[in-house]
């Protein structure tokens, strides 16, 4: 329909410079030196038709016959591709400098000229994201949007919620995609992430079995985030289940506690949580032999700490067991705590007060004080208001202002 038109117009034209020519031929004098050349203006014309018409044929031959097309394509490509290369490298220098308006018109700029745009549309939301502009980014990565690079543009979408903490809306997209890229560590690892920001411990007690099977970056980060996120899911797994069967309570925390990694299981925190939920439950005796095994490998504070509020079914082997651990570490405040607890099992007062006393002398702790406190208001004993009182002091970022006392 448009060549046709074309041709129509044409025919008008030549219709109507015919009817010109008709009405008054004219002529065209050229004159060069000594030589002069006079023809009419209609032939002046076709030929002048004729001369670009056999110069536009000239010009078709030189690029195709002789390669001069490619060579100019090339070169126009290449100056484009480098006008592109030359607008992303800035916009990667305003971003760094956080001139985030500056960068997203760069790497715009870059995407629309750039015959692989995808790195700068990524950029380019990321800039937008930057100023706070959500919409503007989701645009650039649906710009941005291709089969070929869907998990990328996925990833990226996800990062940037993550950035602005929208971990709802990560976990429900990861969750999402996760049947189809489970065997992609960057999707593990930010489901992960993205649990232990939400602190969806409930979630994590589904997902840590799943992803401590699954490839994973074996990063510090990643092992902090799976350290964190077994501690936590741990102690809801004690709490929510606990009120209901302690036995049945107990037999879940072993299944999780197997399914759990070999490392993190000999790591020191997170059986100090596993511990701490058999102690919630009334398991004193499967605490007391972890505790055991593991301080008697590796010294760790919180769980000889913990060794003290277990309930033991028999307090003088744990008792005799404790005083071989101060012959190794005489000066820790927590097993002289620990200590005087496990004495007061043992109803022997007088080496209670004793041990924590010695505690206090190492390190003056709130906890031991309210310990001594206790046992001391139980006996009677006239110290227990000074000890209180420096108990209570304890919990002041400042001392009392000398005032008078009656």
């Amino acid at each position: 329909m448009i060549k046709l038109a074309i041709l129509l117009l044409f025919l008008l034209l030549g219709a109507w410079l015919g009817s010109v020519f008709l009405q008054d031929s004219g002529y065209v004098l050229i004159v060069w030196q000594q030589t002069s050349i006079e023809l009419s203006l209609f032939l002046a014309v076709l030929l002048l038709m004729l001369a670009a018409g056999l110069g536009l044929i000239a010009l078709e031959l030189l690029l195709g016959v002789f390669g001069l097309r490619a060579l100019l394509n090339k070169w126009l490509q290449q100056r484009r591709f480098l006008r592109a290369q030359r607008s992303y490298h800035k916009g990667l220098e305003a971003l760094t400098l956080e001139d985030y308006r500056r960068a997203e018109k760069l790497f715009n700029q870059s995407a629309k000229i750039s015959d692989e745009p995808l790195a700068a549309y990524l950029a380019a939301a990321q800039a937008a994201q930057g100023q706070q502009a959500s919409q503007r980014a989701e645009d650039y990565l649906q710009l941005a949007d291709s089969y070929q690079y869907r998990l990328i543009i996925q990833i990226t979408r996800i990062r940037l919620w993550l950035q602005t903490g929208q971990w709802e809306a990560a976990v429900a997209q990861l969750k999402s995609i996760y049947p189809h890229y489970k065997k992609e560590p960057v999707v593990n690892q930010l489901l992960l992430e993205s649990l232990v920001k939400l602190q969806a411990w409930q979630d994590c007690l589904e997902w840590l079995p799943i992803l401590a099977k699954a490839p994973i970056a074996e990063t510090i980060t990643n092992q902090a985030l799976m350290k964190t996120a077994y501690q936590h899911s741990l102690e809801v797994l004690a709490k929510t289940t606990g009120r209901v069967d302690k036995t049945i309570t107990f037999r879940q925390l072993q299944e999780f506690w197997q399914d759990i990694p070999r490392q993190h299981q000999r790591d020191a925190d997170v059986v100090m949580s596993y511990v701490q939920a058999l102690i919630s439950v009334g398991f004193y005796d499967e605490a007391s032999v972890i505790i055991m095994r593991v301080l008697n490998e590796n010294w760790h504070h919180g769980l000889a700490e913990l060794y003290g509020r277990v309930l033991h079914a028999e307090p003088e082997i744990a008792l005799e067991q404790a005083k071989k651990w101060l012959n190794i570490h005489p000066q820790s405040p927590v097993l002289l705590l620990t200590l005087g607890r496990l004495s007061m099992q043992c109803r022997d007062w007088t080496m209670a007060k004793a041990y924590f006393e010695q505690s206090l002398v190492l390190h003056k702790n709130t906890e031991t004080y309210a310990e001594f406190v206790r046992l001391l208001q139980h006996l009677n004993d006239p110290e227990a208001g000074h000890y209180l009182i420096a108990g209570l002091n304890q919990l002041i970022n400042q001392p009392l202002p000398n005032l008078p006392l009656p």
